[in-house]
């Protein structure tokens, strides 16, 4: 019997909660303190489940999403492209939400300025028409870090939550674009869409 559309939703849904909670968790394991007052214990179960869901390579990874684009390339489709990356992302990712037409709270961040790309090789940051050509020259410099949806085209969307002002500092492409390369090594949390899934969230009213 076929899925319906709300019930992938649904359960794209759940699994992007459990990714959420396991990002929680490293981060408390990360800021374990010294000495312990006694070592946390796990059930052997937790331990047997977490087995099962290694992160895969991305080569191997894209296999497991049909190959659905769901930003449209091109110049003119900016703002477009950025309300369905919006939509998407407060109906996915758990605790997401909007606060204006460019920006959404995270959870655990707060205000982040929130943009939308579908190049192959970077995403511009600065123009040379604006004072955003400096860290600190547009006011969206104030909110600390940025939402930078790449819809990739293999069937996956990647969300990267990143700090603005290191992005600032590794412009290479025409001296206003930042490299994805750059882009991951800067990124304190990526997340991973279907482009199906996400198709289907923002047309399920």
């Amino acid at each position: 019997m076929a899925m319906s559309a709300a019930e992938r939703v649904r359960l794209s849904r759940w699994v992007n909660k459990v990714e959420s909670v396991g990002d929680e968790l490293l981060e408390l394991l990360k800021q374990a303190p010294q000495p312990l007052p006694r070592e946390p214990v796990f059930a052997p179960e937790l331990l047997e489940r977490l087995s099962f869901y290694v992160a895969k390579d991305d080569i191997d990874a894209a296999e497991d999403f049909a190959l659905v684009r769901f930003l449209t390339l091109g110049n003119g489709h900016q703002h477009s492209n950025r309300e369905r990356a919006i939509i998407a992302c407060i109906r996915m990712i758990p605790g997401v939400t909007r606060i204006d037409h460019n920006t959404v709270s995270w959870p655990s961040f707060g205000r982040c300025h929130f943009a939308a790309f579908t190049h192959l090789k970077g995403a511009m940051i600065s123009s040379t028409r604006s004072a955003s050509a400096a860290f600190g020259g547009e006011p969206w410099h104030d909110k600390g870090h940025i939402a930078m949806f790449r819809d990739v085209g293999d069937g996956r969307c990647f969300v990267y939550l990143c700090p603005i002002e290191p992005l600032f500092e590794r412009r290479t492409i025409g001296h206003h674009g930042v490299r994805w390369e750059d882009v991951e090594k800067v990124a304190i949390k990526k997340v991973i869409l279907s482009s199906e899934r996400a198709v289907e969230a923002v047309d399920e009213d």
